[in-house]
């Protein structure tokens, strides 16, 4: 509960409304994978990534992600297809 309200804090600062992986997709995330405790670099290159700073490329798990849902926002069903982070 920790991580997720830290995730949670960290992208309502950066402006959360414009942040891809926000709130639903933590939730989704853990939802698919209970034991797993997702963190941002999951998903992107930087440990924190800052768009302002041109950090907020994705890694190859995180292209996958968006390769299965790129039209909207993934599901609990795209992260059971994509299957957990770094596997």
């Amino acid at each position: 509960m920790k991580v997720l309200t830290s995730v949670f804090l960290f992208f309502f600062l950066l402006g959360a409304g414009s942040a891809w992986a926000n709130v639903k997709q933590i939730k989704a995330y853990k939802e698919a994978f209970a034991d797993e405790k997702p963190k941002c670099a999951g998903c992107h290159v930087s440990e924190k990534p800052k768009k302002e700073a041109g950090e907020h490329e994705m890694n190859e798990y995180g292209k996958k992600v968006l390769a299965a849902k790129a039209a909207e926002s993934p599901d609990v069903e795209t992260y059971k297809q994509v299957g957990k982070i770094g596997e």
